[in-house]
């Protein structure tokens, strides 16, 4: 069955309590980590042009759907499947392992809209079968015009359920925000290569995120008196050729 869309609201609380205790240092830029309180592993770890891209903004509401539902003709089957209109994509999706090789398989995908051409898809594979349980750190990107789901690398916990996409659908752009920390990853969507724009230490609206052409864009920050810029900048060619 078709379902509706809704957001999914239950990883800022996981990712809270992961991150307790996290050291932050620098007043500018400055990195994160979390305590391995857990067995769980996450499974994964061109030139610029001046041609404007559409820009898409404001809070993005992915598609939840367990087991036997379908959204965006993507089904996820009661035997853990990922189809796409009846051709199997992933015959199975492992979200994380434990040190004995345990597999956890996924019980709840997160979908975002198509791209603008409707040519891609991302899909966020979960743990848990609610809101409350497990993380959603196994990510997928779908091409349905190559009929293939590739698993991509997207921050450590699979970033925010909001993605956007360059004009010619080389590049997409993700980002993740954790206990003041911030950041944005561009993903190669030919080659499935992901690269990290440096942290930040102040928060991020993005629903003011613009293109300022097909390989850059700015989004507003915010943070304390101290901050140097209100805007972020990201050049994706230049992060991809360094």
């Amino acid at each position: 069955m078709n379902v509706p869309l809704k957001t999914h609201s239950r990883k800022a609380q996981l990712l809270s309590s992961l991150f307790a205790g996290c050291l932050l240092f620098s007043s500018a830029i400055a990195g994160c980590t979390s305590p391995n309180s857990q067995q769980h592993t996450d499974p994964a770890a061109s030139t610029a042009t001046d041609v404007a891209a559409p820009s898409v903004t404001g809070i993005q509401q992915w598609a939840v759907i367990l087991k036997g539902e379908t959204v965006h003709g993507l089904t996820f089957t009661d035997d853990g499947q990922l189809l796409y209109q009846e051709k199997p994509l992933l015959n199975e999706i492992p979200v994380s392992y434990v040190s004995d090789g345990t597999v956890t398989y996924a019980q709840q995908l997160i979908v975002s809209d198509p791209s603008p051409s409707g040519r891609f898809n991302i899909v966020k594979a979960c743990e848990g079968s609610t809101d409350e349980a497990g993380l959603c750190w196994a990510v997928f990107l779908v091409d349905r015009q190559a009929e293939t789901a590739e698993k991509i690398s997207i921050a450590k916990y699979g970033g925010q359920d909001w993605v956007q996409w360059s004009a010619d659908e080389r590049y997409a752009v993700f980002a993740e925000s954790m206990e003041g920390v911030t950041w944005f990853v561009a993903l190669d969507l030919q080659t499935g290569d992901s690269q990290m724009f440096d942290q930040m230490l102040a928060a991020i609206d993005l629903s003011s995120f613009t293109w300022l052409s097909d390989r850059t864009f700015q989004v507003n920050v915010s943070c304390d008196s101290d901050c140097a810029e209100t805007q972020f900048q990201g050049d994706i060619a230049a992060l991809f050729s360094q």
